[in-house]
């Protein structure tokens, strides 16, 4: 083989491997960016916020990064690992490992929480089936996003009759939309509910609201919220479903932008109601359980404001990426149960089975002993 050849080999593999380095660098700062979107506000610097919604991805393509450089025999794999060790934290909320699960032994009293955003059933179509899944559940408590109807349907109060047969005590708050329609949360327990309240943040469409539940000798405030939506229209998604046949530049360009238009607004009012949210978490006398629709993935500045302290069930107990909402080729965990660090967190179940565009989550957790009773137990 002549020399000019093997030069060309040798400056074609250096080329080759110089432009895998440079994506594998590229791709670290993206993750950078992924974890600095948790804390830098949507307010401020909007644009970061974009990288907390793919970073699933940009993890998953360091990963690889990882594995192609130690099958190369190249040191630069230590590039990204030591970036995802340093930052393990993030990386776990994504593709979650469970580092939270306790003995039994702590605790004295499990609660069974359902938090789900029903989108109004579309409807009572599908009524029986879901009072039949309900049970199936057997829940405490119940939390429901999107809870409404149509006012001039004759069964419009067929359901919450329906959850106050099983749960005597509820707490619900309904947002007016149209003349025609009303939706808003609802809380249903098995326990009593001895103080309701609205939380007060600026929304046309969304809302929060807290329960104190009194659960045997403990008082709970759980907090039960649907926060901002990106408010997609049916004709925006026919829009973003048009990218199969018509994948052009233009239409790439002019569909990003009417998706970036709304994400947008989105996200600073997202972030101005979980400073809100936040708020009343710090304000509260009892143990807080946060749960609903958030609207937002885990690597974002509106759940990591809410989450403080709190800790999430899925991230302590459950493996694997998780995804809540599924809906145009989209998968995300956007609905939440997050618990105070002084209750247990025992498992959290995404129910595969939906009568809306979202999952509806299932978690357990336990209410610590407290010396008296252990002593008495």
């Amino acid at each position: 083989m002549s020399a000019s050849k093997t030069d060309f080999k040798t400056i074609f593999r250096a080329t080759i491997r110089n432009t895998v380095l440079l994506a594998n660098i590229f791709f670290v700062l993206l993750y950078v960016l992924g974890v600095l979107s948790t804390i830098v506000s949507p307010q401020s610097l909007l644009y970061i916020s974009y990288f907390g919604l793919f970073f699933p991805f940009i993890v998953a393509v360091n990963i690889f990064f990882i594995v192609f450089w130690m099958i190369k025999r190249r040191r630069y794999w230590l590039i990204s690992l030591c970036l995802i060790v340093c930052t393990f934290y993030h990386a776990n909320n994504v593709f979650t490992i469970p580092f939270g699960r306790l003995s039994k032994k702590s605790y004295n009293t499990e609660v069974k929480l359902l938090s789900y955003n029903i989108s109004s059933l579309s409807g009572v179509k599908k009524f029986d089936d879901f009072i039949d899944f309900i049970d199936s559940v057997s829940p405490d408590i119940v939390c429901f996003q999107e809870f409404g109807f149509y006012q001039n349907d004759r069964n419009k109060n067929r359901l919450k009759n329906a959850m106050k047969k099983r749960f005597p005590f509820s707490h619900i708050w309904y947002k007016n939309q149209t003349k025609n329609y009303s939706w808003g949360v609802a809380t249903f327990s098995k326990y009593p509910i001895i103080k309701k309240k609205k939380i007060d943040y600026e929304s046309l469409y969304n809302i929060s609201i807290y329960s104190d539940i009194v659960i045997n000798s403990d008082t709970i405030r759980l907090i039960n919220n649907h926060l901002e939506s990106n408010k997609f229209t049916l004709s925006d998604i026919k829009q973003y479903r048009s990218l199969d046949d018509n994948l052009s530049s233009d239409n790439i360009k002019n569909i990003s932008a009417l998706l970036s238009r709304k994400m947008s607004k989105a996200y600073k009012i997202r972030a101005s109601q979980a400073i809100i949210v936040r708020k009343e978490i710090d304000q509260s006398p009892y143990k807080t359980v946060v749960c609903g629709d958030f609207n937002d993935v885990v690597e974002s500045y509106v759940y990591h404001k809410i989450k403080g302290n709190l800790r999430d069930v899925f991230t302590a107990t459950s493996w694997g990426y998780r995804y809540s909402f599924r809906k145009n080729y989209m998968f995300v965990g956007i609905d939440h149960i997050l618990i105070d660090k002084d209750l247990i967190p025992i498992s959290l179940h995404i129910e595969p089975k939906t009568f809306s565009d979202h999952y509806p989550l299932i978690g357990i957790w336990g209410i610590k002993q407290t010396k008296r009773q252990a002593e008495e137990g």
